[in-house]
């Protein structure tokens, strides 16, 4: 995640900016609700702000056995009312934040639209409530938060909708780590996001879950355990957390470790952040490995689902070419 403009091109046509910040809406109040904090991120990382929204094809009422076709009449009016309503917001925000702010009215599937969008414009990163509602009833962003986050290829900030403004600045960060060189690509966009606040702390966090009992089949006794294997893997963690941390603490940054032993990555993750107070949690997520996989993993998933924070969610997996 880049938060910095980019220069023009020398032909005069804007390049798009590495640091565009895109914010999905469908016209609801509870996802206008991360308009405030990412025009605020936006300024103070003197970005450019982007807004979209999807129009999906809206079939036609056709007598019984005729094949569906669309309402072009009625798509066209919904796509006229979406552009005036992301005008009118973008001139809103412009005005009351400072800061430079585009739009688009997408077609397509809600998910896909949005993450093809998002590469198209080499977007840094993405700002979201994670619920709000088209039409009537139907939830919107609820639905297309989970898929869009298989899809997507830059960072996602999912704030959760609740009475007043949002936050912009985040105290206290806790980053999960795994151990792993390509988990580690969680950092530079926890640092960049969580470094807005002056005051900030992070907390870097690595779960060592205990082995399981091994059941030998002539009896129902716990299996002999490798000698010292959990304190051997327990003192990796500790070494591991130390030397991500010093390295962040040589850019000025105040860091503190802390290693869980215990079963339950994400509950020990959840329960960590409410003890300390973090107000932003840092998780990483392989993403999609093609449109049959279904799940974020089990960790990232979890912690997105019952975090009362903020969650930053990165992809650690490099695109494929």
């Amino acid at each position: 995640m880049t938060l910095t403009k980019s220069s023009h091109s020398p032909t005069g046509e804007s390049e798009e900016l590495a640091g565009l910040l895109l914010v999905p809406l469908d016209g609801s109040s509870i996802a206008e609700e991360a308009l405030p904090a990412a025009a605020a991120i936006a300024h103070r990382t003197r970005a450019r702000l982007h807004l979209a929204t999807v129009i999906q094809q809206v079939p036609a009422l056709l007598a019984s056995g005729e094949e569906p076709a669309v309402d072009a009449e009625l798509e066209q009016e919904l796509r006229d009312q979406a552009g005036e309503y992301l005008k009118s917001t973008a001139e809103a925000l412009g005005t009351t934040h400072g800061v430079e702010v585009s739009y688009a009215v997408l077609d397509g599937l809600a998910a896909p639209a949005l993450a093809d969008h998002a590469r198209a414009k080499r977007v840094g990163l993405m700002v979201m409530t994670t619920h709000g509602h088209t039409g009537l009833n139907r939830l919107w962003l609820g639905s297309v938060a989970d898929r869009l986050l298989r899809w997507v290829k830059v960072p996602v900030l999912l704030l959760r909708p609740k009475a007043g403004s949002l936050q912009a600045e985040f105290r206290h960060t806790v980053v999960a780590l795994d151990g792993l060189s390509e988990g580690e690509r969680v950092l530079d966009p926890a640092i960049e996001l969580g470094s807005l606040c002056p005051s900030s702390q992070f907390t870097l966090v690595q779960v060592v879950e205990p082995p399981a009992p091994l059941i030998t089949r002539l009896a129902l006794q716990p299996a002999t355990m490798r000698p010292h294997w959990r304190e051997l893997r327990e003192n990796c963690a500790r070494s591991y957390l130390e030397r991500v941390a010093t390295r962040m603490r040589t850019r000025g940054l105040r860091v503190k470790t802390q290693m869980i032993s215990a079963r339950g990555v994400a509950e020990q993750i959840l329960g960590l952040a409410d003890a300390i107070g973090a107000d932003l949690l840092v998780v990483g997520t392989h993403g999609a490995r093609g449109v049959e996989r279904m799940l974020l993993g089990s960790v990232a998933d979890k912690v997105i689902r019952g975090a009362s924070q903020a969650v930053l969610v990165v992809p650690t997996r490099r695109e494929e070419e």
